[in-house]
């Protein structure tokens, strides 16, 4: 037994788990990197000082300019065009204007358009009578459109 070798049995280390998320950062190169969970919810996170104080003295959106005579129309079906939307909703009020959002390689709608009244009442008027309706044989929603800065 001299000339016999001694088995070597591994012995394994126990996992490490590693849970990674994906977050947008504007100092990575790549606008999605992995990074290390620390364990907090989003809702637990603090805004920076500077955003906080930014989202408190934002104006409500009703206090914008005609922001709630604006309306985001979506889930509108490629078939859709500018005048059948126009007929659909010029019923409820003076439509002001009718913006189709068209896909430039496709040349279709890519299934969103922002519509303005000229009244407030106009719009809300509107959001009440199609949400949830069918245009075009597609299910529409109806909802005030937000400024970008509110994104």
């Amino acid at each position: 037994m001299a000339g016999a070798r001694a088995a070597v049995i591994p012995v394994a280390a126990p996992p490490r788990t590693i849970s990674f998320s994906l977050a947008a950062s504007p100092s990575s190169s790549h606008p999605l990197r992995p990074v290390a969970s620390s364990g907090v919810s989003c809702s637990q996170r603090r805004l920076p000082a500077a955003a906080a104080a930014a989202a408190r003295n934002r104006p409500p959106p009703s206090a914008s300019h005609g922001a709630a005579s604006r309306l985001y129309v979506s889930g509108l079906s490629f078939r859709t065009t500018e005048e059948s939307l126009r007929n659909a909703f010029e019923r409820f009020g003076q439509l002001t204007e009718v913006n189709l959002v068209m896909d430039r390689v496709a040349k279709r709608p890519r299934g969103f358009a922002f519509l303005s009244y000229a009244s407030e009442e106009e719009s809300k008027n509107a959001m009440e009578g199609m949400h949830g309706k069918f245009l075009d044989g597609r299910v529409i929603f109806v909802e005030v459109a937000k400024q970008r800065s509110e994104l």
